[in-house]
């Protein structure tokens, strides 16, 4: 079955859910590319704030929606329409994206950006978003992360008892 009628059969909320992340996604990876990280973060956490409404920058919802789509659903629209948008796949752009149409919806959510070391002493980076303690989207390897620092986050000893301490080589 091609691509065209496995859209055909959605159900035209789901449709209309696909097209809305295509569109955040989009929109969110330019955003990155040209704005920068710090503005594109902002407007997607403004957006999941906690005080968030459904639809409140937008006016009501239309007529045909008669209750806002699930986490999982949004989630699933965001993992299915970036496999279509060339650099979409990206963790950054995803949760990106995934944060900005939860709180579209009414959705509260936190972004978590971890890192972990990596081959010859670099350091690699993943991005991940939770909604009430459970992670959305970004589950991968989440074990092998330190979360950073931020917002909400409290930063354990038991972070940092399995690095090397500072000044001490391995």
């Amino acid at each position: 079955m091609g691509l065209a009628a496995k859209l055909l059969r959605l159900d035209r909320r789901d449709r209309a859910l696909l097209f809305a992340a295509a569109r955040t996604l989009a929109v969110t990876l330019a955003g990155l590319r040209t704005i920068g990280f710090n503005r594109v973060g902002r407007k997607a956490s403004r957006m999941a704030g906690q005080n968030s409404k459904p639809h409140s920058w937008c006016g009501p919802p239309p007529k045909w929606s008669v209750s806002r789509p699930s986490v999982d659903k949004i989630s699933w629209a965001v993992r299915a329409a970036s496999r279509f948008i060339p650099g979409a796949s990206n963790c950054l752009v995803r949760a990106l994206a995934t944060q900005s149409l939860l709180g579209h919806y009414g959705y509260s959510s936190e972004l978590r950006i971890g890192v972990r070391k990596a081959e010859e002493s670099r350091l690699a980076a993943h991005a991940w978003l939770e909604n009430a303690g459970e992670i959305v989207i970004g589950e991968f390897e989440l074990e092998n992360y330190v979360p950073l620092a931020g917002p909400g986050i409290e930063r354990s000893d038991s972070t940092r008892s399995d690095s090397t301490p500072t000044g001490s080589t391995a």
